[in-house]
Formats: C-alpha cells, sequence, structure tokens
C-alpha cells in the first residue's frame, strides 16, 4: 500500500474516531474538536493538503435543469442584450436539448469577445449575414420556450455553467454542409455541429 493510500486510511478512520467523540466530548463541557486547532487533532494531513472540518460537503454541482430552473424567474424584466441573446437562443436551437441551447448563446458570447465582431448581443445577433433581425422576431412572452431562453442567456451571461462549446464561433444544423465547415471542429449537440 503506497504511503498517501495508507495515510488517507488512517485520515478516514480517525474522522470516524473524531465524529464519533464530538459530541460525546462536547457534551461534557470539553473542548469541540471541530473547532480545535490543527495541532490539537491527533492526525495530521500531509504537506498542501488542505483539512476542513467545519464545513459540510455542499455536494455535487447543480445540474443545467437546475440552473435553468434557477433563472427562468421574471421573465417580465428582460434587458436588451438578454433579449437578443434569448431570441437566437429560441429561433436558432429552440428543438434543442438545453446544452444545444446553451451552445449557442455561448457562441453569441464568445462572437461578442473575439474582437472580430460587434461587441453586444443585439450587434452580434442583427449583424448582416449571420442571424436574423432581432426586432421582427416576436415571440409569445408567456411560453415556457421563451422562459426557458430567457434562462439560458441569462445563465449563459453569468457563467454559471461550464462552457459546452469553448472558443465556438459557428455551427450549422448538422444536416447542412456550408462553405465555411473547414473550420475547427468543436462538437456536435443534437442535431447542430459547432465551430472555432
Amino acid at each position: 500500500m503506497s504511503a498517501y493510500l495508507r495515510w488517507a486510511v488512517a485520515l478516514t478512520a480517525g474522522a470516524c474516531v473524531v465524529a464519533f467523540t464530538t459530541n460525546a466530548v462536547s457534551q461534557e463541557g470539553g473542548v469541540d474538536l471541530r473547532q480545535a486547532a490543527p495541532q490539537q487533532l491527533a492526525f495530521a494531513p500531509p504537506p498542501n493538503v488542505p483539512v476542513d472540518l467545519g464545513t459540510a460537503d455542499d455536494g455535487p454541482a447543480p445540474t443545467l435543469e437546475t440552473l435553468v430552473a434557477a433563472y427562468s424567474q421574471d421573465t417580465d424584466t428582460v434587458d436588451a442584450d438578454t433579449e437578443c441573446m434569448a431570441k437566437v437562443v429560441q429561433h436558432e436551437a429552440g428543438n434543442q436539448p438545453l446544452r444545444g441551447k446553451l451552445a449557442v448563446a455561448e457562441v453569441v458570447l464568445n462572437r461578442e469577445r473575439s474582437g472580430r465582431f460587434p461587441t453586444t448581443a443585439c450587434a452580434v445577433a442583427n449583424q448582416p449575414g449571420q442571424f436574423f433581425r432581432t426586432e421582427s422576431y416576436h415571440v409569445p412572452r408567456t411560453s415556457a420556450r421563451w422562459r426557458e431562453a430567457v434562462a439560458i442567456a441569462r445563465l449563459a451571461k453569468a457563467g454559471e455553467a461550464a462552457p459546452v462549446v469553448p472558443g465556438a464561433l459557428y455551427f450549422h444544423a448538422a444536416y447542412v454542409r456550408p462553405k465555411w465547415a473547414h473550420r475547427t471542429r468543436i462538437a456536435r449537440i443534437a442535431g447542430q455541429i459547432f465551430y472555432r
């Protein structure tokens, strides 16, 4: 058994003893081991391994579905750039899974930041020959699809989800082959292919 593995087993056993004895000790008016200084503990971690006995595991990162649900509140108040991005998401990826919708929103953001395209979501969406004229695209503001598109736009702008197509500037439906498809392919998500 490696030294690190032996240490991990010992640490686990020691942590179990600490957890078991914490309540008993603190009930008798002794030292609360959760607040004890590291030198007071019966074990020491190897170098460069942080020990935090005071916090519980926060659990797994929230899912994309959970984040979208959180960001879909209050769709009556939407700023212009979020609205433009949400229109692009709904128009270009309305029939795609959440990851595909997020990927389209990322393309808009990546273009804004690239220095090769306009610097706002509305300017990116309305650039001639790119997406479409957002002022002419009217969507039902009370639909679940609109709330989801707004949530995806907000989520992408906030950077709360891990990128699904890092650096992507272009995409197309999988059933077509545009002349520019020789670019570096990043991913295929459902019915769309994304490129740098």
